[in-house]
């Protein structure tokens, strides 16, 4: 059996549930983990032991889909103004969903239920497009993607897939064949964490502001521009919005998820880490673009993309004319995109992030935090609080 057992090891699986949505005996079942990762379970008493689940695991089978060569690689900019400000770096996933969608197709990606469970959806609506830009660090529940995508597929209609690399992969060994009307995107992915730790941020947010967030944003370009230390909520007390851009527990957060201390196992030892990828076109941050390419404003962002496969290349052909887009090189995107050449190292520190944060997840999170005074400034002056500009007018009368 290719569990060995009811569960495969923690570093042996990347949560893509795509064994439990192929086994003609539904003999597996997705659970957590002590950690609260996604990881599945089979049934011992209903495995028949096709070898279905083994055929489609992305750890197993990565040398089965990633490209045979490097990818063309460029740097990207929307030249929409608004739907670039709505993204996380450069907006091409916005162009080829606009296009997919224009074509009667659909699009499926990574978004926020109602709840902030973050979760594949399929989609032909461009209502969803706002949902699912822009980036989501912790790792989505596929729940039936496949399945569905399956069905689209079959009807000859167009789709657009986006995810990790080993959501990608999962994908098209749950589809054993290629499909001509599939198009997918891997992204330049660090890590995942499990969804119970950004819950627990939530709910710690929640709880100080005595609110209820109905938005999250990750990387928002509203006061800091194209950067990494951006995220923010909408979160509604009292019936009224309120906007949380400069909140400890979500920097917090965020700065962990930079440390690397809180992924899957399996995501220090990811094989689609690499430069021969799984998707037709890989999106991801430029940072440092400006070393390499003269870009005249970089402010808004900038995309690494990397054409795979001649799908591929005919798609960023067809959108060309609404990027800007400049020849790069793969050596110049990995310079600060590591996992262009290797997995995230496994940090020291993640033996015991887990076993401190379930004895205290808030304080566990805080101790990310990094105050800077520099940082609390600007944020309120960006975001015109009356409290800078009564130390902007306090500073001007005092030069007088």
């Amino acid at each position: 059996m290719f569990f060995n057992g009811i569960r495969p090891k923690a570093e042996k699986c990347c949560g893509c549930e795509g064994c439990r949505e192929i086994c003609p005996k539904s003999a597996i079942k997705s659970t957590e983990d002590t950690d609260g990762f996604i990881i599945p379970e089979v049934n011992l008493d209903l495995c028949v032991e096709c070898g279905l689940c083994e055929k489609v695991c992305p750890m197993s089978n990565a040398d089965k889909i990633t490209s045979s060569t490097e990818g063309t690689a460029y740097a990207a900019v929307n030249k929409n103004g608004t739907e670039l400000s709505q993204s996380s770096s450069g907006g091409v996933f916005s162009l080829i969903a606009d296009y997919v969608l224009n074509k009667g197709g659909f699009i499926s990606g990574a978004a926020f239920d109602s709840t902030l469970n973050l979760c594949h959806i399929v989609t032909n609506h461009s209502d969803d497009m706002q949902n699912l830009r822009g980036s989501k660090y912790l790792q989505s529940r596929m729940e039936n993607t496949y399945t569905d995508i399956k069905s689209i597929l079959n009807t000859g209609k167009l789709v657009y897939f986006v995810g990790t690399g080993c959501q990608v992969a999962g994908l098209k060994l749950f589809l054993r064949k290629d499909y001509e009307n599939l198009i997918t995107s891997d992204i330049l992915c660090h890590g995942v964490p499990p969804q119970s730790v950004f819950n627990e941020m939530i709910k710690a947010v929640e709880s100080k502001y005595n609110g209820k967030i109905k938005k999250y944003s990750f990387r928002d370009k509203s006061v800091w521009g194209w950067s990494c230390s951006s995220s923010s909520s909408n979160i509604e007390i009292r019936s009224k919005l309120k906007y949380l851009g400069n909140e400890p527990l979500q920097q917090a957060y965020f700065n962990a998820f930079i440390k690397a201390d809180n992924y899957r196992e399996s995501c220090y030892v990811c094989p689609y880490a690499q430069s021969r990828r799984a998707g037709d076109i890989t999106l991801g941050d430029f940072w440092g673009v400006e070393k390499y390419i003269p870009i005249k404003d970089i402010r808004k962002g900038v995309s690494a993309i990397l054409v795979n496969t001649p799908k591929g290349h005919q798609l960023i052909n067809k959108i060309k004319n609404n990027l800007n887009l400049f020849p790069a090189s793969i050596r110049d995107i990995e310079h600060i995109n590591r996992t262009l050449v290797e997995p995230t190292p496994r940090p020291a520190e993640r033996e015991l992030f887990f076993k401190k944060f379930k004895e205290n997840p808030e304080m566990t999170l805080m101790t990310y935090y990094k105050p800077s005074m520099k940082r609390d400034f600007v944020y309120a002056l960006k975001s015109n609080s009356v409290t800078a500009k009564m130390i902007i007018l306090v500073k001007k009368v005092l030069k007088k």
